[in-house]
């Protein structure tokens, strides 16, 4: 949903902005609470593609149509 939004309103700036903020975010947490493991990993990895398909999907969406 993010994405999405993020697709919709701004550009790939904002997209690389999301996905390091998380990263930064996300990845000392896990290492400080000691819960950094396989799975952890897999989300992370999981909720970056989700991430950028919505982006993907917003800008598409958000792309002016041919009318003719």
């Amino acid at each position: 949903m993010i994405g999405l939004l993020i697709g919709l309103s701004y550009g790939y700036p904002a997209i690389v902005g999301a996905s390091t903020l998380v990263t930064f975010v996300i990845f000392p947490v896990w290492l400080i609470r000691g819960e950094l493991g396989l799975f952890s990993v897999l989300l992370w990895i999981g909720y970056l593609f989700a991430l950028q398909s919505g982006f993907m999907l917003g800008s598409y969406l958000g792309m002016p149509g041919d009318e003719e």
